[in-house]
Parts: structure tokens; sequence; C-alpha cells
């Protein structure tokens, strides 16, 4: 049979019935995909007709096959932390796509003003600005993923923007971390809780990396000082802290109360080397510091990241060189590091603003032994940023 350019047919019959059928079966499935999920493109109707799986066309079924794959990654190439705010992520859009009357949406029907009402639904919710974004970058991560898989053309929010926020470092002061040293908590969980913290403020140890801190990390030098040796949870970058008195103390506490634990057991518990054992979760832990915060009357709300600041700012403020304090912290760059520097420079600006308030405010006829008493102060704020002077 020869082929008609023209017309589109051959001039045998049977072969001609044959096209016309698989022209209509395109055309339903064309319909059908349409009426269905909204969108179409070749790549679709192709799958469809050869039964090939296809990808989800809805955003709700995205971010559930989104989430699904990092899931998969956690222990190898993602961190649990990382998989539950996402979850969180994948939580807060299902509800604002509730919120809307709808079971889904078509992500081909998805425009740049989607973005602008998720946003007013999250911050409606009351969340602050950093939070608001990780939403929103969830949301326009799902896009790309749409884009990658030729359901959409291009990102619909590429170009939006998002809110600027000032990041502010929580951090302990000393009185604080004093406070929350001499708190003993009866119940079991909450003091596991305040002692980690503890441990954290002098180590900088991040919860995952407490939870996944083993014995074989903990290591010996020649002269006797123990440090931890570990990669981070996170980035997998190694770090290396010597151990201040105080955790080694805690390291102690828990390693006896372990060995006595062995003694009445038969066989042992599969994360027998594990330092700390926890037999809740995450979020119950973090519940159960914020409770030892407020026991402690340390006014804002404690959490095991706050105690890591509390190191950085500690650390810096007691002169140490801020490339040492990055390899303690397991940063992958100097830059996160610099954020604690900033902390501290802008301490001593306020106690500096404040030291000269106060004697602005004395009578103008200030005397010498007002000025000598001001002096003598200075070299103590001066300290605070490792520089040689008298400490408090």
């Amino acid at each position: 049979s020869e082929w008609n350019t023209k017309q589109g047919l051959t001039t045998n019959k049977k072969t001609n019935q044959r096209i016309n059928e698989f022209r209509d079966l395109v055309e339903k499935t064309y319909r059908d995909i349409l009426v269905k999920d909204g969108v179409v493109s070749v790549e679709l109707i192709k799958n469809r007709l050869q039964g090939i799986a296809t990808n989800p066309t809805t955003l709700l079924a995205m971010s559930r096959a989104e989430l699904q794959t990092v899931k998969e990654s956690v222990g190898r190439s993602r961190a649990e932390g990382t998989y539950l705010n996402l979850f969180y992520s994948d939580r807060n859009l299902r509800e604002f796509v509730e919120n809307k009357g709808v079971q889904d949406i078509s992500i081909g029907t998805i425009t740049e003003d989607l973005f602008e009402e998720y946003r007013f639904f999250l911050k409606k919710r009351g969340l602050k600005a950093s939070t608001v974004n990780s939403n929103l970058c969830w949301l326009s991560r799902l896009m790309f993923r749409a884009v990658s898989k030729r359901i959409i053309r291009c990102n619909p929010f590429e170009n939006a923007k998002y809110e600027k926020e000032e990041k502010k470092i929580r951090f302990l002061q000393k009185s604080d971390v004093m406070k929350l040293m001499a708190m003993k908590m009866n119940d079991r969980e909450a003091e596991l809780a305040r002692l980690m913290s503890v441990f954290s403020c002098f180590t900088g140890l991040a919860i995952s990396d407490m939870e996944n801190l083993e014995y074989k990390h903990i290591q010996t030098t020649a002269d006797g000082q123990m440090y931890i040796r570990k990669e981070r949870q996170k980035t997998k970058v190694e770090f290396i802290v010597p151990l201040h008195p105080i955790a080694e103390a805690i390291i102690s506490h828990y390693r006896k109360e372990q060995e006595r634990s062995e003694e009445q057991q038969t066989v042992k518990e599969k994360d027998d080397n594990l330092v700390f054992h926890r037999n809740c979760s995450r979020s119950v832990m973090d519940a159960k510091l914020s409770i030892v915060g407020k026991a402690c009357g340390i006014p804002q709300r404690l959490s095991f990241h706050m105690a890591r600041h509390t190191f950085g700012t500690m650390s810096l403020s007691a002169g140490i060189p801020i490339e040492s304090i990055a390899k303690m912290m397991g940063h992958a760059s100097i830059s996160s590091t610099q954020v604690y520097a900033q902390v501290t420079d802008k301490k001593i600006s306020e106690d500096m603003d404040r030291l000269i308030a106060k004697y602005k405010a004395k009578d103008n006829n200030t005397t010498n032994a007002d000025v000598d008493a001001a002096t003598k102060k200075i070299p103590l704020i001066v300290s605070l940023n490792g520089r040689k002077g008298d400490t408090a």
C-alpha cells in the first residue's frame, strides 16, 4: 500500500481503518486526561496509551510522591529532621487546599496567584517569616518537579519573591545556663532533655548528633583529653570537639546508669552503644525541654538548637578562633560560623552604648574619678570578644 501524505492515509482500506481507530483512541485519551487532570501533554498521552505509570498531575499527589521519595532516602542522603520539616510543609499544603473547598488542584491550572494565596494563608496562622518561606519553598519545589517531569513547561513561581527576615540567633546567657545546670527534674524524659541541652551548650552538638552519639565516637588524646570525633548527621561533615568537664560528667553519668541497667539484663539491647537513650519521640523531647525552660525561669522558649547556638557564642566570647569553632561545630562553610561573630560584636556595641548613655546622663561636671570608673569597665566588655582584658 502507498501512503497519501495529503490525506494522511494509505491505499489499503484495512490499514486506514486501523489508523482511524487509533486516531479516535488518541482523541478519547486526550479528552479523558484533560477532564480528569485539567492538563494534557504528548508525554501524558503516550504514557497512557503505552500503559506506563504516569506522574502525578495534581498538587497534593505530587507533594505526596515527593515526600515519599525523601522518606525513602532518610538515613542515606537525607536526615530525619529534613523529612519531618517537609512532612509539616506537606500537611500545611493539604490544609490549605482543603480550606479552598477542593480535593486537589490540577498542576496545569496553577498560577502565581496561588503562591500569594498560600502566603496569606500561612501568615494568617501566625507563622513567622522563615517558616512561611520554607513552606513556600516546598510549593515551588513541587512546581520544579512538575517541570522536570514535563507536566508543565515552566514554574509559575520562579520569579515569586520571598519575605526577607533578619536572622536572629537565639542563645542562652551564662546565667541561664547556670540555672539549667542547677535544676534537676524528677520526670525521666524531662531530666534527659535537660542534660542533653546542657551537653549541647558545652559541645555544640545538634539534637540529631546527640541522638546518634555512640561511645566509639568519644576518644582520648595522649595527654588524657577526651574529645568527640564524628560526622554530622545533617551534612556528613566531620567535627572534632574537646569535652568540657561538665560534658564529661554527663557522659560518665549515663555510662554508669547503663552499666547498672546491663547488670539486670541477660541480652544486650540493640542500641546499648548509644550515649543517650530516649524512649519517646523527638516532639515529646522538645515539649519536655520547653517545660524545663519554664521551670528554670528562662524567658525564651528553650530548644535544643538554642543550646547549640549558645556553644557558638560562648566559644567566640572566650576568644576561640572562628576557624576552630567552625571545625568543632562541623560547619561546611565558615560563613555559618561568622553569624556568631556578628552576635558578639552586636553585644559589645550594645554594652558600650549603655555605658556611654549612663555617663551622659550624669551631671556635665563629671569628675576625674567618674572617668576612671568608666574606663575600668571597658576591658571587661572587650573581653567578651576574646581580647585581652579583665575577665568577669
